[in-house]
C-alpha cells in the first residue's frame, strides 16, 4: 500500500510540471532560431570556402573560430548554447518549431539563389 502511494505521488508531482515554458538558462526559442540559422549558413561557408582555402592549414580550427564569433554576435558561450541544444533537442515539439521556422526562411529565399549572377568580364576596363 506504502509503495501505491508513493507511486501515486510520483505520478502526480510529474503530471504537474511545466512542459510549455522554457526554464531558466535555456536560450529562448526566438534566439535560438537565428543562432541555428547562423550556424548552418556557417557550416555551409565551411564546407565550400574554408575546406577548400590552401591558406587555412587547420580546417577544423577554422570552424571553430566561426562558431565562437555567431556566439559573440548572438551573445552567448558555447556551455550555453550546448545546453540549450540539449534541451531542444529533448523536447520534439519545440525542436520541430525551430526546424520548420528555419525551413519555411530557406524557402522563402529559394528565388533570389536561383537568379542569375551578372557576367563580370575579365580585362582591362577603359579608362576615361
Amino acid at each position: 500500500m506504502r509503495c501505491t502511494a508513493v507511486f501515486i505521488l510520483l505520478l502526480f508531482f510529474s503530471s504537474c510540471s511545466n512542459r510549455t515554458g522554457i526554464p531558466d538558462g535555456i536560450i529562448p526559442l526566438d534566439s535560438m532560431q537565428k543562432i541555428m540559422k547562423d550556424i548552418i549558413e556557417a557550416d555551409q561557408f565551411s564546407v565550400q570556402f574554408i575546406a577548400r582555402d590552401s591558406l587555412k592549414p587547420d580546417k577544423v580550427k577554422a570552424g571553430q573560430d566561426l562558431m565562437e564569433v555567431i556566439f559573440k554576435i548572438h551573445n552567448i558561450t558555447r556551455a550555453e548554447f550546448k545546453a540549450s541544444l540539449n534541451f531542444y533537442e529533448s523536447r520534439p515539439d519545440l525542436n520541430k518549431k525551430i526546424f520548420d521556422s528555419l525551413m519555411a526562411d530557406a524557402n522563402r529565399r529559394k528565388p533570389e539563389l536561383y537568379l542569375p549572377k551578372p557576367i563580370i568580364k575579365s580585362g582591362k576596363t577603359p579608362v576615361k
